[in-house]
């Protein structure tokens, strides 16, 4: 088994499309910030076969939760503090997009 450390604090972007966390680090420009990104690509998972997880070190304002609910809102974003999930969110598809 595959153990990927935990956060102190952060969030993980949970119930990820197998084969999407890729497309999405990009679209979120995960791939500009300075803190640590892990992408689990291929998780088992009982609920949806397979799927990925990305994890992302700080806070909440690193993610744009409207352009990842415009990509896929079944994603679950986990919020967490000292290494624990203090809450969880369930997205939305928004009415519309700010660029």
């Amino acid at each position: 088994m595959l153990n990927i450390s935990g956060l102190q604090e952060g969030i993980v972007l949970d119930h990820i499309e197998a084969g999407k966390s890729l497309d999405i680090y990009y679209h979120l420009g995960l791939d500009k910030l300075e803190c640590q990104v892990a992408i689990i690509k291929n998780a088992r998972s009982n609920k949806m076969g397979r799927k990925d997880i990305i994890k992302i070190e700080g806070g909440l304002d690193t993610v744009d939760l409207d352009m990842l609910g415009y990509i896929d809102h079944n994603i679950t974003v986990n919020i967490i503090r000292g290494d624990n999930i203090v809450e969880k969110k369930r997205l939305k598809l928004p009415k519309r997009l700010l660029t």
